[in-house]
């Protein structure tokens, strides 16, 4: 444990203002580097700042298993709304996360060090603007709607759930953290939604029961994978830990369909998809952190521990230094309108217990640009991957298309482990069986990786492969940083203070 960390606990009874306390502890802190110029301080509707130097926002994540009874077969996914440009160019597609424009693969560009040519698909040199998406409904007409994290929750999918306190007096409200989308909303229709116990248990917010709510106006409507929602705009303080954010500017649901919690998108917002500042912004500019950086340490099955930190990172969950995967394509050659964080995936393969690592993928040209999603379950590669890893879980097809498993292999307490090598080995990523097989219901299994749809380049990492990393999402320095998860103790520090500082920090399992 490392010595003298100043933390502040999360609704704790005392605010402790440069305390020293055991960790754990979650809150927010405030250590002694020397503050960075507010990233985001010129946003519309950012206070000035206080008069404090940034620090780290740490919080507890919990995780909810749903019982998967929808019978769909991606299990708990959120996705952009139909009609946007899918695909990480904004090109058309379709499959898991995917618009609905047809299963047509659109070219990605050159130039990275692991990116090179794909035979075929030319590049588009000079090319960094896009097509405005077209309209789309909230409510369209279909009967196949796709759906799908106190702790980051995991739900017959696994969803990790963050609880916030929204108003004066406070609302306690439970929303989702999703890395695929990129703003926050709150109250869904219960009555309508996939699991009315559950989505009551989640808190509702009332503008009219808060003496601090300012409605905003405007529309806001989204239509995911599966369900849907609308609602208009209002803004109110927001207390995160022992601090408060004040002109927090979120969407109130009037009307949904088959989700049960709002959701707080924590991808690329402003002035990319949104023209206001998002939380992340907002905690940068009040000087709550250094700068838009996060990190996530979900712990695989029974871990008994997820956690995010804003601006911080725990170094006892991971050994080593953490290793830079650019984001790719860069977001200058990205959809502006959905700006995510896709990562090039450079070898997959399987390590078996007792057998030395094994790799499906050519050595030094593969490359397969994916998406890193906390609200998907499963992830979704080439289906010529999926089928020689189901081959060695002895795996079957179903109708659908399903790779089934025998669920006897999440008992499986040899090192048994299935791998995603980035920046062409320089780091590895390898996921036990029992975190990597998923189960949908109790005697049905799912393998952690399912095809995408034919002809889609809507590749996916979900959470069965994040449960087996740490990472952190630095949108300062448009990189994600990765290592293998441990658990092995607890300290956190801050980053952002200067660009790609991450690269300092060093674990200490």
């Amino acid at each position: 444990m490392l010595p003298n960390i100043a933390v502040c606990v999360l609704l704790s009874a005392a605010a402790c203002h440069g305390a020293t306390i055991p960790l754990p502890a979650y809150g927010a802190h405030q250590d002694g580097a020397a503050p960075r110029p507010a990233v985001g301080s010129d946003l519309v509707g950012a206070a000035p700042p206080p008069t404090k130097k940034p620090g780290y926002v740490r919080l507890p994540v919990s995780r909810h298993y749903f019982n998967g009874s929808s019978g769909w077969k991606w299990g708990w996914h959120w996705s952009p709304p139909p009609g946007f440009p899918s695909g990480p160019l904004g090109g058309p597609g379709g499959g898991p996360g995917g618009g609905q424009n047809g299963p047509i693969p659109g070219p990605w560009p050159t130039g990275s060090p692991f990116q090179p040519t794909i035979p075929g698909w030319p590049p588009i040199p000079g090319q960094t603007g896009f097509p405005s998406p077209p309209s789309f409904s909230p409510w369209p007409d279909q009967t196949d709607r796709r759906w799908g994290w106190q702790h980051l929750e995991d739900l017959g999918g696994i969803a990790y759930i963050l609880q916030l306190d929204i108003g004066t007096p406070p609302q306690k409200i439970k929303v989702f953290i999703d890395t695929g989308s990129y703003e926050l909303w709150v109250n869904p229709r219960c009555n309508t939604s996939a699991d009315a116990t559950l989505c009551q248990s989640y808190g509702n917010y009332f503008p009219n029961k808060s003496n601090s709510s300012s409605f905003v106006g405007g529309d806001f409507a989204v239509t995911y994978g599966t369900g849907a929602v609308k609602g208009s705009y209002w803004s109110d303080i927001m207390s995160i830990a022992m601090f408060q954010i004040p002109a927090v500017q979120f969407a109130v649901a009037n009307d949904s369909n088959y989700t049960f919690s709002g959701i707080l998108g924590l991808g690329y917002s402003y002035p990319y998809s949104i023209n206001y500042p998002s939380v992340l912004d907002l905690m940068v500019s009040q000087k709550l952190i250094s700068a838009p950086i996060f990190s996530l340490g979900l712990g695989g099955d029974q871990d008994g521990f997820s956690e995010i930190i804003f601006g911080g990172i725990n170094r006892w969950k991971f050994a080593g230094p953490l290793e830079p995967v650019a984001i790719w394509p860069p977001i200058s050659q990205q959809d502006p309108n959905w700006i995510q964080y896709w990562v090039n995936v450079t070898s997959v393969g399987m390590t078996k217990s007792g057998q030395a690592p094994v790799i499906y993928t050519p050595r030094d040209t593969f490359t397969m640009p994916t998406l890193i999603d906390t609200g998907s379950t499963l992830s979704y590669i080439r289906e010529d991957l999926v089928a020689q890893i189901g081959q060695q879980f002895q795996a079957t097809v179903d109708a659908a298309g399903n790779y089934i498993v025998d669920c006897a292999w999440r008992n499986n307490t040899g090192p048994g482990t299935v791998d995603f090598g980035f920046n062409r080995g320089r780091m590895v990523i390898s996921v036990r069986y029992k975190d990597f097989v998923y189960q949908q219901y109790p005697g049905h299994c799912m393998l952690g990786v399912q095809p995408a749809d034919v002809g889609s380049t809507n590749y996916v990492l979900g959470d069965t492969f994040i449960r087996g990393a740490y990472l952190v999402f630095d949108q300062q320095s448009d990189v994600v940083w990765m290592n293998q998860y441990y658990n092995c103790g607890d300290g956190v520090v801050s980053v952002g203070q200067t660009t790609r500082d991450t690269q300092y920090v060093v674990g200490a399992c």
